[in-house]
């Protein structure tokens, strides 16, 4: 019987063993360090007041059904379709249950066609080539085949501080209590100005907050709106043009938008879209690494916020609820119940101080893949690692080096489908 090894329970992870547990005369081997209840940080069920980035329309968790989760919605959640629409965003709270609805048809399915499975909740530290998966207990478990599925770290804070009121990881089970307070006239200062501040703003707004929010950011830009609507986007891009180089292709562009000005970097995002992975790897490493060097500008125009949201930051700013501080955090301190933050040459105090800094794209920073890579299983990549082995399968975020686009659940669907063609 074939054993195949699912490391990782969060959405990928999810994913692949719905597809898997169609599939008779096989064993599964699911590794959930934090059990298999647990979803992960993207859809963490703390809090309703928290909304999704990509469209209800958009959130499908199968390429071929896109209707899906809109389906489940209208089944389970009528009054909020009614309330968003199609193209609306929906609570993260219940992306998680759809999720969960969906984790639970994989196990009935599973249970159908005599598929077994063995779940253990515990930690992947190792894995010996042909294959054997060490776990922190050094209790060790065979494989055929292995599907890694591992989530994202968050990056750390510039600066090591234990205190209470420090969120050092916001989607973690510890930072439940920051999420579930209800804030009145608290100073908030936000480490970080992407999406993930984004969500800690809508928050707070849903619970009637009324004080103030810093927010520290090297170059204090908060990513752009989604389209109100469909757009017709332009269509002058070709792959052809990785060939030219990254320079060239910007000058393309602006030159492009200086004689289009009703258009701006999001049609253009949008228009390369079916394509943005393919120029991506028909560049060679330094045009690569030049484009990298664009990249936080890239994101803030590529990785959007629902409109609403983006106007309730716009509101804040012009009433002075939110305060921009441009520039890398220089100094943080704990001064009895408040944090000392200094951006620059300016300091302030603040009763919490939260970490919305994204993810770490580093491989020393994951102990598996650093393992896998000094074993030969896997190849360092210019920004994380890709497999080594044709029976090991890196799921989801984790071939951004290899495919750039696949964070978003549109991208990380069809990663997992491609992934499991051959079997």
């Amino acid at each position: 019987m074939k054993k195949i090894a699912i490391i990782g329970f969060g959405f990928c992870g999810r994913l692949a063993f719905y597809h898997l547990a169609k599939k008779p005369n096989q064993k599964i081997i699911i590794f959930a360090k934090d059990g298999i209840k647990s979803l992960g940080t993207a859809f963490s069920p703390f809090s309703p007041h928290y909304v999704l980035n990509v469209p209800a329309n958009k959130m499908s968790a199968f390429s071929d059904d896109p209707k899906n989760f809109c389906e489940f919605l209208k089944e389970q959640h009528p009054q909020v379709l009614q309330k968003i629409g199609e193209s609306g965003f929906s609570p993260r709270q219940i992306y998680g249950e759809y999720i969960d609805k969906l984790t639970a048809e994989a196990f009935a399915n599973a249970k159908k066609n005599a598929v077994e499975i063995e779940i253990i909740n515990e930690e992947v530290i190792e894995i010996i080539d042909e294959f054997l998966i060490k776990t922190k207990s050094e209790t060790c478990f065979e494989a055929n085949e292995i599907l890694l599925a591992t989530s994202f770290t968050q990056s750390n804070l510039p600066i090591i501080l234990e205190a209470k009121n420090v969120i050092k990881k916001l989607w973690d089970r510890n930072s439940e209590a920051f999420h579930k307070n209800n804030f009145t006239d608290e100073k908030i200062c936000l480490i970080g100005s992407g999406l993930t501040a984004v969500d800690v703003i809508v928050g707070l707004k849903n619970k009637n907050f009324n004080g103030k929010v810093f927010v520290t950011s090297r170059r204090g830009n908060f990513p752009k709106k989604h389209f109100a609507s469909a757009q017709e986007n332009p269509n002058f891009i070709t792959l052809e043009d990785a060939e030219n180089g990254i320079v060239a292709l910007c000058l393309k562009i602006r030159k492009f938008l200086r004689q289009n000005s009703q258009f701006d970097l999001r049609h253009v995002i949008d228009s390369i879209r079916p394509i943005t992975t393919a120029l991506w790897q028909n560049f060679d490493e330094r045009n690569k690494k030049k484009f990298l060097r664009l990249a936080p500008y890239w994101n803030i125009f590529r990785h959007r916020a629902p409109i609403q949201s983006v106007e309730i930051i716009e509101s804040w700013i012009f009433e002075g609820k939110i305060e921009i501080k441009k520039g890398g955090v220089k100094k943080l301190q704990e001064e009895g119940d408040k944090i000392l933050v200094k951006c620059r040459d300016e300091e302030f105090f603040c009763d919490y101080l939260v970490n919305c800094l994204g993810f770490e794209f580093n491989a020393k920073k994951y102990p598996l893949l650093e393992q896998m890579i000094a074993t030969n299983l896997l190849k360092k990549d210019l920004m994380l690692a890709s497999s080594n082995h044709p029976k090991i399968h890196l799921l989801g975020g984790l071939n951004i080096g290899r495919d750039f686009e696949c964070t978003s659940v549109p991208d990380l669907r069809v990663g997992v489908e491609n992934a499991l063609k051959h079997q």
